[in-house]
């Protein structure tokens, strides 16, 4: 009988995966995709695209963003 091991997925795939908030950023840009381009989307989902806006209009992006402050994680940025 052969013993196997088998290391598991989970914390593999958790580690090797972008960040949440990296995920969540690609997944609001994808939906103010669909929406500039005339889909319909849910209108919970279209809020949703409409607060993210809003809070990068309120708080944009350095334009170097080497710039930007430090002891946040880099998907907060």
């Amino acid at each position: 009988m052969k013993i196997r091991h088998y290391e598991p997925y989970a914390p593999l795939r958790a580690r090797a995966y972008p960040a949440i908030g990296d995920q969540l950023d690609a997944i609001m840009k994808f939906a103010a995709h669909l929406l500039a381009s005339g889909q319909a989307l849910p209108d919970e989902v279209t809020s949703w695209v409409a607060q993210c806006h809003n809070v990068k209009q309120r708080y944009p992006k350095p334009a170097d963003a080497a710039a930007a402050p430090q002891g946040l994680p880099e998907s907060q940025a």
